[in-house]
C-alpha cells in the first residue's frame, strides 16, 4: 500500500511534558496491516504511555479504514417477546432503583412495591439495565439535561443517552460514521472535532469520552475545552485501557488495546490523575473492569507473533478449547487482582468534575 504519512516526533511527554522517558519498543499496525512503525514510549513521571514517532492528526485518519469497527453499521434494534421482556425489566430497574423519573410511564412492573422487589431479584440483570455502563460511571438523572458524547461513532451510545432522558450530542471525526448514526436513527451528531465546534460555557451535564481518550494528539487542550463547556455540577465520564493492567503484563507488545498507531497515548492511574490536576479538574472516581476478550485476542496476537506470521491482521475468534481453558483461568486471576484492590483491570473508568 503506497500511502504518503507525515510523522512528528514527541520531545517531552502530552501529559505532564516531562523529558524523563524511556523507549520500550517499536510496533506496527497489527489490526488492518497499514504501512509504518512507531516507538512506544514511557513517561517515567506520570506514566503515560505514548507514541513517538506518530501520524499527525491528518496522516492519522488514514489508519481508519472503511472497515474500521466502530465506524460499521450496528444492530439498532431486536424484536420480538424476550426484546420486550427485557425492556419492562429495564425500565423498572431504571425507575426504582436508579430513580430514572422519565421511565415513569413506559412499560414497567407495577404497583411499585412489586416493581422494587422485582428490580432487587433480578439483580444479575442491573448491568443490562445500565446498558452495560459500568456502575462507577453510571450518570444519575437529570430532567432535561444535556449530554456530549465526544467520538462516538456510529452513535450506539448516543442513543443510549437519548433513552435515558438526555438531550443527547454527538460528535465525530468520521464523516461516514456519523452519517450512519443520522440516517438510521436520527441522531444529532456533528462531523469533526470538539475544538471546532464552540459550545456554550457550561452547557453540557454530562460529557463523556468512551475509548476516545487514546486516539487523541492534544489531551491537555481537549479536556479544557471540556471543562469549559460543562455545567458546574456536571460530570466527565472516561473509558480508556489501562496500561498498567495484568494484559499488558502479560502480553506486551501483543496486548491488543495498543492497537498501533491509533492509540496515540494509553493511561494508567498515575497519568489520568496528572491530566486532571493540569486541567484544573477533580478525579471523582477511578475504578476498572476485566475484559476477557482483550485477553482472548492478545492471545491470538501472541500466536501470530511467535510464529513469525506478519501477513494476517484483525482478528480470527477461533480458539482450541484449550487455549479458552487458558484465558479464562488469566481472566479469573485478573479478577481476583482487581478485587484485591490491584490496578489490573485491562479498562480504566473515570469521573470528572470541575
Amino acid at each position: 500500500m503506497d500511502i504518503d504519512i507525515k510523522y512528528e516526533t514527541m520531545h517531552a511527554c502530552p501529559v505532564c511534558g516531562s523529558k524523563n522517558t524511556k523507549f520500550l519498543f517499536t510496533n506496527t499496525d497489527r489490526m488492518h496491516g497499514i504501512p509504518g512503525e512507531f516507538g512506544l514510549n514511557q513517561c517515567k513521571d506520570c506514566n503515560a504511555f505514548y507514541l513517538s514517532p506518530r501520524p499527525r492528526p491528518k496522516s492519522l485518519a488514514m489508519y481508519y479504514p472503511d472497515d474500521y469497527p466502530s465506524h460499521q453499521t450496528p444492530d439498532w434494534e431486536s424484536s420480538g417477546f424476550l426484546r420486550d421482556l427485557r425492556e419492562v425489566l429495564r425500565h423498572t430497574v431504571l425507575y426504582e432503583l436508579y430513580h430514572y423519573k422519565n421511565y415513569k410511564d413506559k412499560p414497567r412492573i407495577k404497583p411499585s412495591i412489586i416493581g422494587k422487589i422485582m428490580a432487587y431479584i433480578v439483580f444479575p440483570f442491573w448491568w443490562r439495565a445500565r446498558c452495560s455502563i459500568p456502575k462507577s460511571i453510571f450518570p444519575h438523572y437529570i430532567h432535561d439535561g444535556k449530554a456530549l458524547d465526544i467520538g462516538c461513532g456510529t452513535g450506539s451510545f448516543l442513543l443510549i443517552l437519548k433513552k435515558l432522558g438526555f438531550e443527547a450530542t454527538g460528535i465525530e471525526p468520521s464523516e461516514k460514521a456519523g452519517s450512519i448514526g443520522r440516517k438510521n436513527v436520527g441522531l444529532d451528531i456533528k462531523t469533526g472535532n470538539l475544538l471546532e465546534h464552540k459550545f456554550p460555557n457550561n452547557y453540557f451535564n454530562l460529557i463523556t469520552m468512551n475509548h476516545v481518550l487514546e486516539h487523541v494528539h492534544n489531551p491537555v487542550e481537549v479536556l479544557l475545552e471540556v471543562k469549559r463547556i460543562l455545567h458546574p455540577d456536571g460530570m466527565i465520564t472516561i473509558r480508556t485501557p489501562n496500561m498498567d493492567s495484568f494484559g499488558y503484563k502479560r502480553f506486551g507488545k501483543n496486548w491488543v488495546p495498543i492497537d498501533t498507531p491509533r492509540h496515540l497515548i494509553i493511561y494508567s492511574r498515575q497519568s489520568i490523575a496528572e491530566l486532571a490536576g493540569k486541567t484544573g479538574l477533580k478525579l471523582e472516581r477511578f475504578t476498572m473492569s476485566h475484559a476477557i476478550n482483550v485477553l482472548y485476542r492478545s492471545l491470538e496476537y501472541q500466536m501470530r507473533d511467535k510464529e513469525g506470521n506478519n501477513k494476517d491482521f484483525g482478528f480470527t475468534d477461533r480458539y482450541t478449547i484449550f487455549q479458552k481453558l487458558l484465558i479464562n483461568a488469566l481472566d479469573l486471576y485478573e479478577r481476583m487482582l482487581i478485587l484485591s484492590g490491584k490496578d489490573a483491570g485491562e479498562e480504566l473508568q473515570a469521573v470528572l468534575t470541575k
